[in-house]
């Protein structure tokens, strides 16, 4: 009888097993192609590295994985890279038209803002700084702060693009059948002066109407549409 009983056991492992092996090397074979794809930033490891024996307090003398001298420092600006240093001098030279516009020229800082984008460095004027609503002559008593930005025009090679902007309240007017030619014009009337009164070579230069079609904020109210109606003078990287 155990004889018997021996034959008829079915041979090999169980079928579970074989399920079961099947999956472990998936795993296997999963977890050594993450190790495979995967690299190590050295140098961002070392950072960590020392940071963690900062806050734990570890003595000078004791095991380490690298030497102080291999803890990455920051470069000084002589050192930066094209992008680096082209940044910090968009940087200064804001802090330069702010102080002329808002502390010599006194201009209001409502009336006046200055960021950096992607083009470079943008000083945007709100319209009645410069212009009379639906007018595109230059507003006298607003001469001296065109005088003051064109003094830091002057100390740089870069080219400098005019833009003029609009609401989206229709005009139609003999000399402005729409918001296309005024904001044209209002751009032009500044790319003049900075030309024939203080002599920026034309060729930096660059007047764009833009019209209703680029505003800052939708115009729902009075409030945003006098935010839409601007000059804006962007001074464009040199890359």
């Amino acid at each position: 009888m155990p004889r018997k009983r021996e034959e008829e056991a079915p041979p090999g492992a169980p079928l579970w097993a074989l399920t079961y092996g099947d999956f472990m090397s998936l795993l296997l074979c999963f977890f050594v192609l993450l190790f495979a794809l995967s690299t190590i930033d050295v140098a961002r490891f070392k950072e960590i590295v020392s940071s963690i024996q900062g806050a734990l307090g570890v003595l000078e003398g004791g095991p380490r994985v690298f030497s102080p001298s291999e803890i990455p420092v920051p470069k000084p600006p002589s050192q930066l890279s094209p992008s680096g240093v082209v940044q910090l001098k968009l940087v200064g030279l804001m802090k330069e038209i702010e102080r002329k516009l808002i502390q010599e020229a006194q201009l209001s800082p409502e009336k006046v803002s200055v960021r950096i984008d992607e083009r470079g460095l943008v000083v945007t004027f709100l319209d009645n700084v410069f212009f009379d609503i639906g007018r595109a002559n230059l507003r006298p008593e607003m001469i001296p702060v065109l005088d003051a930005l064109a003094e830091v025009l002057k100390k740089i090679p870069n080219a400098v693009r005019i833009e003029g902007h609009t609401c989206d309240l229709p005009i139609n007017t003999p000399q402005f059948p729409s918001n296309w030619e005024l904001s044209a014009a209002r751009a032009i009337a500044v790319l003049r002066y900075l030309i024939e009164k203080q002599g920026i070579p034309p060729e930096r230069l660059i007047a764009v109407g833009y019209g209703e079609y680029r505003p800052l904020v939708p115009n729902t109210s009075e409030e945003n549409r006098r935010k839409n109606r601007r000059v804006e003078v962007v001074i464009l990287r040199e890359e």
